[in-house]
């Protein structure tokens, strides 16, 4: 009769019978042999855990910021026509920043949203610099799904622009509008829309 046990991967004989049918061994070569077996279970959890390790490394935040998402851009309706005031509360062009805006009432922290400023037509914001950093109006990206929100809220009403970006470096965007309400319908689709990187004003 023969046991078997793995090292590491190694493969080793533990007992082996003796001619006259004892499988006694001295007791300094059993210790030996358990001291193996012990080894050999704790380089499988070395490995295990350096793997689980490494995976979870990797790993991105979901809503995490993606470098070359922030600028200006130009949003557009599947008829080449900017956004106007038929859209709620949108704009025909915003400034994506990655500054982060405060959390807002009921929220534990705003780190996933940050700064939009929505601009008229000559570039010139619609907001004064105080409203900046209101979270009702803000901008995400998410991971998981390539893409980002852009969101023209006013605290309880406004328009939702969703842009499929699998890549962050492109200069257009293309997705579609949705105007969401405080009361039903609690979201309207209003078509495709695509969005069109530019030079900020006062950009070098």
């Amino acid at each position: 009769m023969e046991v078997l046990y793995l090292v590491c991967g190694a493969r080793r004989p533990q007992l082996k019978r003796r001619p006259l049918g004892s499988t006694t061994r001295p007791i300094h070569t059993m210790r030996t042999s358990i001291l193996r077996m012990l080894l050999g279970l704790t380089c499988l959890t070395v490995v295990r855990c350096t793997s689980t390790a490494s995976r979870h490394s990797q790993q991105l935040p979901r809503r995490g910021l993606r470098v070359g998402l922030p600028g200006c851009y130009a949003l557009y309706t599947s008829t080449g026509k900017l956004l106007d005031s038929s859209f709620y509360n949108s704009s025909p062009l915003v400034h994506l920043e990655s500054t982060t805006v405060r959390p807002s009432h009921g929220e534990v922290s705003g780190e996933f949203r940050r700064v939009l400023v929505r601009l008229d037509r000559s570039s010139h914001p619609l907001e004064s610099a105080d409203f900046f950093s209101h979270p009702s109006q803000s901008w995400w990206a998410d991971s998981l799904t390539d893409s980002f929100r852009i969101a023209f809220f006013d605290g309880l009403n406004g328009a939702v622009v969703i842009l499929a970006a699998p890549e962050a470096s492109a200069d257009t965007f293309w997705g579609r509008i949705e105007e969401h309400w405080h009361m039903g319908p609690t979201i309207e689709d209003r078509g495709l829309v695509k969005s069109v990187r530019m030079a900020c004003q006062g950009a070098a």
